[in-house]
């Protein structure tokens, strides 16, 4: 049995993915030529060569213009699907605590030219009616979301006067707004990024029916979203991506841009 060398390699049942992680491991801490790899790895040369080529093939290994060994960009991809996968589920906990404390359906919405997507959304009931559908394009209207949005562009372009003006200066200020959609009750709290730009709007809602004090939501609702938008809000900074967006792009454009949920 050989016996690999390389550090930090958790040894499987199948033989050559052992091997080839050992590669990958040593390649991990930087450019390495073939002895090295070798060397590091305690494999066989002509087993270091064969599976390095094969990698090369797969476009896990590349060689650099000196020759040595280098991380794929294949592996750079999958790395970046990992990150925003992990950032997603997190994501979605964060939405699903919400939920369970204020036992209201929680989206996040992000603007895609004059229109919004739901990028995430967990829902109190998953097939209650009027429930919208995550990941298509709305056009941005009146509705508390919409108006979040609004109040951002129109300040930031000059746009609007008088009340209208007042209005988006009142919900930047404040963060929130609250209002009636489509018969039920809708929270909307701004998620901005460390410049205070927009990254994104986190909304709750609740049918009409269900709905409690006089068709609005109390003190200790609002704190809660207020606080997640906040989280949400450091974590889209640390990841370095605000747009989660950018990943439904594709399929808005599939979807068409007068899609509406």
């Amino acid at each position: 049995m050989v016996t690999i060398t390389a550090p930090g390699v958790v040894q499987s049942r199948v033989g050559v993915l052992n091997k080839a992680c050992a590669i990958l491991a040593v390649l991990e801490k930087g450019p390495a030529c073939l002895p090295a790899v070798v060397s590091e790895t305690g494999l066989k040369r002509p087993t270091v060569h064969r599976l390095v080529l094969a990698m090369q093939e797969l476009g896990l290994v590349e060689a650099d213009e000196q020759g040595q060994f280098i991380i794929g960009a294949r592996l750079t991809r999958l790395a970046m699907a990992a990150h925003h996968a992990i950032a997603d589920r997190e994501l979605r906990r964060e939405l699903s605590a919400v939920r369970a404390t204020t036992g209201a359906s929680v989206r996040l919405h992000q603007r895609y030219g004059d229109q919004r997507i739901c990028v995430a959304e967990v829902l109190r009931f998953k097939s209650a009616a009027g429930e919208r559908k995550p990941a298509r394009a709305v056009a941005i209207a009146a509705d508390p979301v919409s108006r979040v949005f609004l109040a951002w562009r129109r300040f930031n372009g000059g746009h609007g006067t008088g009340d209208d003006a007042l209005a988006c200066s009142r919900i930047r200020h404040r963060g929130w707004v609250q209002g009636a959609d489509e018969g039920g009750l809708v929270l909307a709290v701004a998620v901005c990024g460390c410049d205070g730009e927009l990254a994104a709007v986190l909304s709750l809602s609740t049918l009409s029916q269900r709905t409690r004090r006089g068709g609005s939501y109390g003190s200790e609702v609002i704190k809660c979203a207020v606080e997640a938008a906040a989280r949400i809000s450091s974590r889209l900074s640390v990841q370095g991506a605000i747009s989660p967006v950018r990943e439904l792009e594709d399929r808005v454009r599939r979807v068409g841009p007068g899609s509406v949920e």
